[in-house]
């Protein structure tokens, strides 16, 4: 007996976008060069940050990796403090310039994705607005958002093209090159390469993967890893225990739940929530902008990986740009729409206060207030508390310092529990006449031991208890006071001298090495305390 075949539905493919529009150049510029100018305006504003002074000494040691970091933002810093000693917006140029390219890139994203000129500048100006303050210092993130976001530009470009018959796999290895040089920046660079890669696999685009280029440039990149992998294997994986020790110390300070609040937060309260969480859900049902589902689940792919792993909240930065492009391409159709049910009326004016009211957000990121306004009182971010009050402390160790017999100063080393503690007594103190300084804190202990003839310990901070076993005598000989009237992290901590070592630095270091600040010490093995 006959059968009469099911009729199969026919495969669906995503229509081809319409030809980009040209870029919106006039305003996405204007934003872009607006924010730098306003972070190199402020760039001097106050000090130091305590992780750009660890940057400095890291540069100093400068080597293949380093225990919780690739070599590229240290090199930057040596680079920085060579041309221009002691100038902190020379050293902020790489950050301040970053930031105004990612906003530049996620406009260019919007116009990949078939956004017009409106939906290129709202991208730019949620990008500023969410994202800018992050390149007042340098920082790894302040660098490697902005490559996550080249990055993507690139494939949704080649995914753009391909879908209007054209194949250009040079985009492909310019992606590699940009993967190469975000490795020297930050490792997390290969969890997003990862999730696009399982993303493509599950919603397409398949063919990506078929593309040799493709594989060509994911072995360029997994070569220029090869040193700091090297380094790694040398010295035991430091970089997987500060994974750990990170997690700790996120589920101490903030708690998971909190964690993923500020998740939501980076987006940028208001325009940027409401572009993000938009993008999100157009991009996963497959709506305008269609075809570019795999963005994000590769986004929720790298935030369920953040949030298992327990790691910080700006992680998951360099997946928002996407997602502010998509939503802002989503709100051009609506008001597409909008307009001509309105018989040609003007629509989509309530913009302009959100914008307004987000700018409330990145201004408490900013340091508008001078130290001295803080007097008094403790300012309101951490982040500002750690460029406060360098300068002071190391005045303050050095009059300790001097004040010793010349026979005992000649026997000193200075030492911290704290990394930025070390490396701002070791940026600052070289001027005031203070020995080498050394730290047992997280990537400072790689740095190497004390000499053996330095048998005297001046300590700032809490003497670590694996040190303060090994010496005879401690007493504390001051406490940490700024003299500025503002209450700093550091405030208040303990000075303390040590002597009457009872056995060498070869001894002592390998059971010094703490890479959580908050938790117990973490021995090492003994041969593989030198670096």
């Amino acid at each position: 007996m006959a059968t009469t075949p099911t009729p199969t539905r026919p495969r669906t493919r995503p229509p081809a976008p319409a030809p980009p529009t040209p870029p919106a150049w006039a305003p996405i510029l204007g934003i872009a060069a607006g924010t730098a100018a306003v972070l190199l305006l402020l760039a001097d504003r106050h000090g130091y940050d305590g992780d750009e002074l660890y940057f400095l000494a890291a540069g100093r040691h400068l080597d293949w990796g380093y225990a919780d970091q690739p070599p590229g933002v240290p090199l930057l810093a040596l680079l920085a403090d060579t041309l221009a000693p002691g100038s902190l917006r020379v050293l902020r140029l790489p950050a301040i310039l970053a930031t105004g390219a990612g906003t530049v890139l996620a406009a260019l994203l919007a116009r990949e994705l078939g956004g017009d000129r409106r939906a290129q500048w709202l991208t730019a100006a949620a990008h500023a607005l969410a994202l800018g303050a992050l390149g007042r210092l340098l920082s790894t993130a302040a660098l490697d958002v902005p490559l996550w976001t080249l990055l993507t530009w690139l494939l949704v470009r080649w995914v753009r093209l391909r879908r209007e018959g054209v194949t250009r796999d040079r985009l492909l290895l310019a992606a590699g090159a940009v993967v190469v040089v975000a490795m020297q920046v930050k490792f997390q660079i290969v969890v997003f390469c990862l999730a696009l890669l399982v993303a493509a696999l599950l919603c397409g685009p398949r063919g990506l993967l078929a593309r040799p280029p493709l594989w060509a440039g994911t072995g360029l990149a997994a070569l220029s890893v090869v040193p700091a992998l090297v380094w790694q294997h040398r010295h035991g994986w430091p970089q997987l225990r500060m994974g750990e020790a990170i997690a700790a110390e996120v589920a101490q300070r903030e708690g998971q739940p909190v964690n993923l609040a500020l998740m939501v937060l980076g987006l940028g309260p208001v325009l940027g929530m409401a572009l993000g969480l938009y993008g999100l859900g157009l991009l996963l049902m497959d709506r305008e902008p269609a075809g570019f589902r795999f963005l994000a689940v590769a986004a929720l792919l790298v935030t369920g990986f953040v949030v298992l792993t327990g790691g910080r909240a700006y992680y998951i930065h360099g997946v928002f740009p996407a997602l502010w492009a998509a939503g802002a391409v989503g709100l051009q159709r609506r008001r597409a729409a909008r307009k001509a049910a309105a018989s040609g009326r003007r629509a989509g004016w309530a913009v302009y206060p959100v914008i307004a009211v987000s700018a409330v957000w990145p201004l408490l990121d900013l340091p508008l207030q001078p130290p001295e306004s803080y007097v008094g009182r403790a300012p309101h971010r951490f982040d500002k508390r750690s460029e406060i009050g360098w300068p002071e402390l190391a005045d303050q160790v050095a009059a300790l310092y001097h004040r010793l017999p010349p026979g005992t100063r000649d026997r000193v080393v200075v030492m911290s529990d704290d990394y930025w503690v070390a490396s701002a007594l070791a940026h600052f103190g070289p001027a005031r006449g203070l020995p080498p300084v050394h730290s047992g804190s997280r990537g400072y202990w790689f740095f190497g031991p004390p000499p053996a003839d330095r048998t005297v310990v001046l300590h700032v901070g809490h003497p670590d208890p694996a040190l303060r076993a090994h010496f005879g005598a401690a007493r504390q000989v001051a406490t940490v006071d700024n003299g500025l009237g503002i209450a700093t992290e550091y405030q208040g901590r303990p000075i303390h001298l040590l002597s009457h070592p009872k056995a060498p630095w070869t001894d002592i270091w390998p059971k010094l090495l703490r890479l959580d600040p908050h938790g117990p010490r973490t021995a090492a093995s003994p041969a593989t305390f030198m670096p």
